[in-house]
């Protein structure tokens, strides 16, 4: 099984999802969509240490103690996490971890991964030449960064013995911008690219579509190897949160993307491919912690935690509903406990989404007719309007974040 995440990708990156003005072109990543499952309300937090424990624990952020980035941003060992839950897996994690602090070179490891390549902090200085990390032991490496993931990936899929789990990680599209290797700038013709097509003088928004493109091309590049020595293999890919304000294009604004619990920083793709799922689209509510719940159900282990939801269910049905609500939320400082000096909360059913935030009113949309929340509802809500929040404020107090 293998879990591949993208750093700071929202919706509006993937052509997929019809969404963004001018996506890169990404036909592989859009081949896993065409011949597999895509989710269309898929939640991650709004900043990619709190989804990565999320997703990695089944567990919120305020249950986990991280909530925010930085070098406080630290996973407690204490907490189970896929690998280990996963009794009798071979595991890997490659890329970009983030999870722990950057002097903390054996965090991965004790975590819980058997094997672990590549980078420990939030991000790299620069993509050409970068700290690498392999089981505690650190070097520069000066392969370019989305193409050493790919290649550690490979290497790590085709020795691990059966059965195995990997967590492959891309510091792509993260941020330095910059111009990808002409090499990886294979995408076929679309409407626009990027990666071969850059102007003198490309802005960041420029530079980070030719950076997914790139990506692009190299999960195409491991994907192509998989099918091959694992042809079954169940591949689940999402990003960890929203693309960031510098990148992110009409119709979502640049206040409303990556660091906040707007659409634009939370609702993220997510797609599952292999054997058994269905193709197409599901509009179930959905959210990052959900995969630990699925990956668990895949591998025939148990794998049950307050808030992760198995997604197997959408692979046979994806017209079921399993969740009534999905929840998101960042916080500060990491490592307390509620409540928080500062914490945004977002939750939404199948039409509404309340925001809440410490010492601040409430906003409340229809995301059924101001899908992208340029309308803040209240004040002076309708009768069904306001059983609707009152409904939201009652699941927020059920979890006890209110």
């Amino acid at each position: 099984m293998v879990v591949l995440v993208a750093d700071d990708f929202g919706v509006d990156f993937l052509t997929g999802y019809g969404e963004g003005a001018s996506p890169p072109c990404t036909p592989n990543i859009d081949a896993l969509a065409a011949g597999g499952l895509l989710f269309r309300n898929a939640w991650a937090n709004p900043v990619c240490s709190p989804t990565r424990a999320a997703t990695l624990t089944g567990r919120y952020g305020f249950r986990t103690g991280l909530g925010s980035v930085g070098q406080t941003g630290v996973l407690p060992l204490s907490e189970t996490i896929l690998p280990e839950a996963l009794t009798g897996y071979a595991s890997s994690a490659i890329g970009k971890w983030h999870l722990g602090p950057q002097q903390a070179q054996m965090h991965p490891n004790n975590s819980g991964f058997g094997h672990f390549a590549g980078s420990i902090g939030g991000g790299v200085q620069n993509y050409f030449s970068w700290p690498k990390v392999v089981d505690g032991q650190s070097s520069n490496s000066t392969t370019y960064v989305t193409t050493d993931t790919t290649n550690e990936a490979i290497t790590a899929v085709t020795s691990m013995p059966e059965p195995w789990f990997a967590w492959v990680s891309f510091n792509a599209p993260h941020s330095p911008w910059h111009v990808p290797p002409s090499t990886l700038c294979t995408a076929p013709a679309c409407p626009n690219t990027w990666c071969d097509n850059l102007p003198p003088n490309p802005s960041n928004r420029d530079m980070g579509k030719a950076m997914v493109e790139a990506m692009d091309a190299e999960i195409g590049r491991f994907v192509n190897v998989l099918d091959l020595v694992a042809p079954n293999t169940i591949v689940l890919f999402m990003g960890d949160n929203g693309t960031p304000g510098q990148l992110s294009q009409a119709p979502f604004p640049g206040n409303h993307a990556k660091g906040t619990v707007y659409e634009g920083g939370v609702n993220v793709p997510l797609i599952a491919r292999g054997p058994g799922i269905a193709q197409g689209e599901c509009a179930a509510l959905v959210s990052c912690v959900d995969l630990f719940a699925t990956v668990g159900e895949l591998a025939g282990v148990p794998a049950a935690t307050e808030d992760s939801v198995s997604l197997v269910p959408y692979f046979r049905n994806p017209s079921l509903s399993l969740r009534s609500t999905v929840y998101s939320e960042t916080f500060s400082p990491n490592g307390g406990t509620l409540p928080f000096a500062d914490h945004d909360r977002a939750i939404r059913d199948s039409r509404y989404k309340l925001i809440r935030r410490t010492n601040q009113p409430d906003e409340f949309y229809d995301l059924q007719l101001d899908a992208f929340e340029s309308s803040n509802l209240l004040p002076g809500l309708s009768r069904a309007e306001q059983a609707a929040y009152d409904a939201l404020v009652a699941e927020l107090v059920a979890l006890g974040v209110d």
